[in-house]
């Protein structure tokens, strides 16, 4: 049998009998230049290849907590880091310098800047640093038409932010920190909170609990902005840190008055569905409204990273291949969110702040640890069934990318590990280990023979050493026996 579905997204459906497929820590590599392939049945060798999501390595050490937000200054010479109540402004070296204080010390924070000026909000407060004087100021509370800010953006020189917990929302002067008291308007279509504000295309878009407008700079005073006739969405969004750019436009996690949990990327003005509904049902249950999310790009591809905190869970979408893969950490003998939870391209690297002990790691595609930690990746294929009669495995083979040992230690002789379900997932065989390859063994093929037989099958395969676990294609040798 050709390959039969092996390499694929994850999919698990709220009955696992229906589907129960897994992609942890590997994404997929779609080759456009085949024929006749499908994610959802047998294809031809090499149509879909799985690859290994990046590393990390450590750069920089911050105060012990998480970090909160990352910014890169216009100019690129500088990045901003928050962790715990620390401000930071980092070279190109990773020398780290505090530069000022917030009031806060936990929660995702919002920064910008508009090349005089980096200004970031927390939720309570507001704050500046000047980048010429390197002043940090706490903006007071009589400062505009009032305090705090949960997302900040740049337009046209404006800072725009969003009132906690209110419609509002205000502007600051041009080239400025400084915000006029009448600067300020409110959500017009829709009473609903405010909950983030992303500048695209020179326009704000104002995402509210479960209705959505856009807005752009018409040079009016003492608010510079006027609604766009006919641009609003009838969704509006669940966590306002889930919102990031992606594509030509930007993506978030959803929420109208029918419901939440959708994904949704903007198309122009018109809203698209990407999740999944396996994606969907895995969130059901779930608190969303702390999702943090942000894009990055390796090896042409751009992916949406969707940490859910409250969940312990880590979704990515593929732009490029539109399929969900799961990004996990492994402590303990358990998955867990990843350890990103902010993200800046700075210096040409790929940059995320962790989550809990004020690391900055750069992503690293041919790194095959988190930091020196196991990265334990896992794809569970489609069932297997041939009318519910029985199948007799002769054997299967996984064509993993050979030679791929290391010289010494873990990963010298690195091993892929098979367990399989005849009973839909409901239950397992233990682990069968075979060698990908040592160093310079190219011609190594990773086989698992005398498999048995079964009317519905689903295999699994793990690999946890720190080596390229490339999946090419999978061949499975069965015959169709009697009833």
């Amino acid at each position: 049998m050709p390959d039969f579905g092996f390499v694929g997204d994850a999919y698990t459906a709220p009955s696992i009998y229906q589907d129960d497929q897994e992609l942890i820590n590997w994404f997929v590599e779609d080759d456009p230049r085949k024929e006749g392939k499908t994610p959802f049945g047998p294809a031809d060798r090499g149509d879909f290849t799985l690859y290994p999501t990046p590393g990390l390595l450590t750069r920089c050490q911050l105060t012990t907590g998480p970090v909160r937000g990352l910014w890169t200054v216009t100019g690129g010479i500088y990045l901003i880091a928050v962790s715990v109540d620390t401000v930071y402004k980092i070279d190109t070296h990773f020398n780290a310098v505090i530069i000022g204080t917030l009031s806060s010390t936990a929660g995702p924070v919002s920064i910008s800047d508009n090349g005089i000026a980096v200004y970031i909000v927390d939720g309570a407060n507001r704050y500046s640093y000047i980048l010429n004087t390197g002043v940090f100021t706490a903006l007071p509370a009589s400062e505009g038409a009032f305090q705090g800010g949960i997302t900040v953006g740049i337009v046209d020189n404006y800072f725009v932010y969003n009132r906690p917990d209110s419609n509002q929302w205000a502007a600051s002067d041009a080239l400025s920190t400084t915000t006029q008291p009448l600067s300020f308007t409110s959500m017009l279509g829709d009473p609903s909170h405010t909950k983030a504000l992303i500048c695209d295309h020179r326009e704000v878009w104002v995402l509210g609990e479960s209705y959505s407008e856009v807005w752009v700079d018409v040079g009016s005073f003492p608010f510079p902005f006027q609604i766009v006739p006919g641009t609003s969405i009838q969704s509006g969004c669940a966590a306002p840190f889930s919102v990031a750019r992606l594509g030509n436009s930007f993506a978030f996690v959803s929420r109208n008055r029918r419901g939440q949990s959708v994904a949704l990327q903007m198309n122009g003005y018109q809203a698209e569905r990407i999740s999944t509904s396996a994606v969907e049902n895995d969130l059901q249950d779930d608190d969303i409204s702390d999702a943090i999310g942000f894009t990055y790009q390796v090896r042409g591809h751009e992916f949406w990273v969707v940490t859910f905190p409250s969940a312990n869970k880590t979704w990515v979408y593929d732009a490029s291949t539109k399929f969900w893969h799961k990004w996990r950490y492994w402590k303990n003998g358990a998955y867990q969110r990843h350890r990103a939870n902010c993200y800046a391209f700075f210096n040409d690297i790929p940059i995320v702040g962790d989550f809990e002990n004020g690391k900055l790691y750069s992503l690293e595609p041919d790194l095959y640890t988190d930091d020196g930690n196991v990265i334990r990746r896992m794809r569970r294929c489609p069932h297997l069934v041939s009318d519910f009669q029985r199948v007799y495995h002769s054997d299967l083979q996984l064509q993993f990318q050979p030679g791929v040992g290391l010289s010494t230690g873990q990963g010298y002789n690195p091993q892929a590990m098979l367990r399989w379900s005849n009973d839909g997932g409901s239950t397992w065989s233990g682990e069968h280990w075979v060698s990908i390859g040592k160093q310079g063994q190219y011609k190594n093929r990773a086989i698992w023979r005398r498999l048995g037989w079964a009317r519905d099958r689903i295999y699994e395969v793990v690999i946890t050493d720190p080596v390229n676990p490339v999946i090419v294609s999978a061949n499975l040798n069965a015959d169709v026996g009697g009833t």
